[in-house]
């Protein structure tokens, strides 16, 4: 039996995340939280949202896309699409469906001037960092199979912050860094100026997007700590609820002892306003290390996969 593959109507929604949830457990949505990140995405486009639907239930679902608006100084990213989300039901597996749902979005995303897809690093709304590669293993055979190829190993990392304390050694070294001028401070309205331009000039795109978001929600958000040298910020944090980041510090400024001071201040500052845990969605590289040093253990693993089309 052919599943036929449509594109997505707004009366799928309820039967859409009830399956999501039975499919992805780890990445449970909620209505709310499907249309504020997928149907109020200024990128949504229903052409590049495909729906499987067997017996009049829907069994799958896929959703691609590609920039419409520009992304702050990333702007268009031409050339590149994503794959943000697929899912089929269990009990339709193995008959063509993803197959199906993944031509489908090759072809609108060939369409509109696509070369490259990834899966899936699309900022803001992601819902995955990539494919969990043990959670979903299936969907990553899946992709290997369609020459979906490895791009990065991502880490979703977490720790209790039951027993956080900052170390007699870190806290020695904050000493000697605020002696040679550095210090870091929860954020206040006076440095907001320079803490946007520190991130338009650092870290265009999601850390900026974050900080603006976040301040306009409250001018005075306490859950933004900023690093300064000699009065200029040269440092950024900032954690929601339990979630950790984004954080960056200025490139001239790595390799000197910014990053841990900043990073346990903030942590610090998460345990002061009730925080019980702390978890990042991701992270890679040399910045896993770091974590891993200060205490995080991988949660997750991820891989960020890409194919180039004709």
């Amino acid at each position: 039996m052919k599943v036929p593959v449509g594109h997505y109507e707004s009366e799928d929604e309820q039967a859409v995340v009830e399956l999501w949830n039975r499919c992805l457990p780890r990445d449970e949505i909620s209505l709310n939280s499907f249309h504020r990140k997928i149907i109020l995405d200024s990128n949504f486009d229903e052409e590049g949202c495909f729906v499987a639907v067997a017996k009049k239930e829907v069994v799958g679902f896929l959703l691609s896309i590609r920039r419409r608006y520009p992304y702050f100084e990333l702007g268009l990213e031409p050339g590149k699409g994503w794959i943000t989300v697929f899912f089929v039901h269990p009990e339709w597996r193995r008959r063509g469906i993803a197959t199906s749902l993944l031509n489908s979005a090759e072809q609108f995303l060939t369409g509109v001037g696509v070369r490259e897809i990834y899966v899936s690093d699309y900022t803001p709304n992601y819902f995955i960092p990539g494919v969990d590669l043990d959670a979903y293993s299936e969907a990553h055979q899946f992709l290997k199979s369609r020459q979906y190829q490895k791009v990065q190993s991502v880490y979703g990392m977490g720790r209790s912050l039951m027993d956080f304390s900052i170390p007699e050694t870190m806290a020695k070294r904050f000493h000697e860094l605020e002696q040679s001028g550095y210090r870091v401070e929860v954020f206040s309205p006076k440095f907001t100026v320079k803490v946007l331009e520190f991130l338009r000039e650092h870290y265009p795109g999601d850390l900026f997007r974050t900080a603006l978001e976040r301040l306009h929600e409250n001018p005075e958000c306490d859950e933004i700590l900023v690093a300064l040298r000699d009065g200029e910020v040269v440092g950024f944090s900032h954690f929601l609820d339990e979630r950790f980041g984004p954080f960056g510090i200025g490139k001239e400024y790595l390799g000197r002892g910014l990053g841990p001071m900043l990073y346990y201040r903030t942590v610090d500052q998460m345990r002061k306003k009730g925080r019980r845990n702390l978890w990042l969605a991701w992270t890679t590289g040399r910045a896993k290390d770091f974590y891993h040093k200060v205490g995080l253990k991988v949660i997750r693993r991820h891989e960020i996969m890409k194919k180039p089309l004709d």
